[in-house]
């Protein structure tokens, strides 16, 4: 796998990517994580840096951001089909997209790591839930975003996987949004923290609604202080 995707790895000292890889998780299946991913990509381009889409959700990010695609990871991995016919630029020349395809998370997990370090921003969008293959999409990552639903008791399924993956990775540090209803979005925020710092130790940052706006513009000036600190370290 690696010796498939060493030719298109920039290494050149004096024009070296960023290379931060982020998921963007959804503790449960809520609208708002595509649109969310697409609006961090896009602002991300229009300030001039590069950024890698990498759809895992059986091409549902491709056809929100309206990308026609026949060739995907899973080509490259198992087809012997070049990287290069896998990634779809688009109108702005520092947003491309690519889908996994039939690889699955686990198995794209490799090629993420090896792509991230050719672009400033390569932006993984996994299917909703937590499974093993998302723990150690979250402890490879450089920094993670954590959607969760306000309605009903639906915040828990961020305390489990916010469990689940400090078990591999005691440092893991998402920042939280919250989605859904807006009206309950401070009381179930409360709760999912207060419940985190009970059982286990400091809560993740709360980064706000998904209603919120310029929501993608405070996060990714975030996620690069974020990026920062973690460097220092």
């Amino acid at each position: 796998m690696e010796s498939k995707l060493a030719p298109y790895i920039n290494t050149a000292e004096d024009n070296r990517p960023a290379g931060r890889l982020v998921p963007v998780f959804a503790a449960s299946d809520i609208d708002g994580q595509l649109e969310l991913a697409l609006a961090l990509g896009r602002k991300a381009a229009s300030y001039g840096e590069t950024v890698l889409m990498l759809d895992c959700q059986n091409g549902a990010l491709m056809d929100a951001a309206g990308i026609i695609y026949n060739k995907t990871l899973y080509d490259v991995l198992y087809n012997d089909a070049d990287l290069r016919d896998v990634k779809y630029v688009t109108s702005n020349e520092h947003f491309t997209a690519a889908a996994a395809g039939d690889a699955d998370l686990d198995t794209a997990l490799g090629s993420l790591a090896a792509l991230s370090l050719s672009y400033d921003w390569v932006f993984a969008v996994p299917p909703s839930g937590c499974t093993p293959a998302h723990v150690r999409l979250a402890a490879a990552a450089d920094i993670s975003l954590l959607t969760y639903d306000t309605q009903g008791d639906r915040f828990m399924r961020a305390y489990w996987m916010i469990e689940a993956v400090r078990r591999r990775a005691p440092k893991f540090d998402p920042m939280l949004l919250s989605m859904g209803p807006r009206h309950d979005a401070v009381e179930t925020t409360l709760m999912l923290t207060d419940t985190v710092r009970e059982h286990l130790g400091a809560p993740p940052p709360y980064a706000g609604h998904g209603s919120d706006g310029p929501m993608a513009a405070r996060l990714l000036s975030k996620m690069k202080d974020q990026a920062e600190r973690s460097k220092v370290a």
